[in-house]
């Protein structure tokens, strides 16, 4: 007579309970994408959890988007059911779905506008140069005083407390951040770099936003489209080039040189 393996029963039922709820989630994300226009995936693998839980709070309430965090294999599967396998297979990292009626563009610039600053950690390559400002730490003199001199920021004591007597450089760009000056910034409470959400993708329903589209910058096109539109009028100006951006400025000139050419003609 076969042995009865109850802890193989027990694991068989729980790897059916976990399966069915897969499906289940599968299903209900699937449908959810018809209730939307846009459909993103968000990275979360450097995304900190309390900035994560803030975006989709102010989201929700802002115009009901929903974010979902899933297991890679529930938004693969999700993804191949809208036909978007080949973003799907590129899916490695902890992720989640966002569902909106945002248009991409306007889901980054709201990622873009609501970044968080953060310590710099041990062993962290620091993008740009990072400098400490004079001024007083409000810490009294002890133990402290050491670890920001080692820090290499320039500390005396005034007035009873540790003060930064200038300006100090604690790390240079390229340089990685030790053990010591990360602690000394975090004690003086300096956080030195920003962190956002960043989406591997969107799609809505037509087109396919990669990050390159997605890291576009409406305010430099705008400052741009601006500097470009003068840098052309003033070239069709300098050319008498007649348009309907020129043509008050040539009149003008024109009337201008007509006025000194007569002044001339009296005389």
């Amino acid at each position: 007579m076969k042995k009865f393996n109850q802890k193989a029963t027990t694991n068989e039922l729980k790897e059916r309970i976990a399966i069915t709820k897969k499906k289940q989630q599968i299903s209900e994300l699937s449908e959810k994408m018809k209730e939307y226009s846009t459909i993103a995936v968000l990275k979360l693998n450097n995304l900190p959890d309390d900035l994560l839980q803030s975006l989709k709070k102010n989201l929700r309430e802002k115009d009901g988007t929903y974010i979902k965090v899933s297991k890679i294999s529930v938004i693969k599967q999700v993804l191949q059911n809208a036909g978007l396998n080949a973003q799907a297979n590129k899916i490695v990292y902890p992720s989640a779905l966002i569902f909106t009626n945002q248009s991409p563009y306007m889901l980054t610039n709201f990622f873009r506008k609501n970044k968080k600053r953060v310590a710099a950690k041990s062993g962290q390559t620091v993008p740009y140069e990072i400098i400490v400002p004079a001024g007083d730490t409000g810490f009294p003199p002890g133990p402290a005083l050491s670890e920001l001199k080692n820090a290499g920021i320039n500390v005396i004591i005034k007035v009873g407390k540790i003060s930064v007597s200038r300006d100090s450089i604690v790390a240079k760009q390229g340089e990685v951040i030790t053990t010591g000056k990360a602690k000394a910034l975090q004690m003086l409470n300096i956080f030195p770099f920003e962190v956002g959400a960043e989406m591997a993708f969107a799609y809505d329903g037509k087109y396919i936003y990669g990050t390159e589209l997605l890291s576009f910058d409406d305010e430099i096109f705008k400052q741009n489209l601006i500097q470009t539109f003068y840098d052309a009028t003033n070239a069709a100006i300098n050319a008498n080039y007649y348009s309907s951006n020129s043509i008050e400025q040539l009149l003008t000139q024109a009337i201008k040189q007509g006025m000194a050419i007569s002044s001339m003609n009296k005389k």
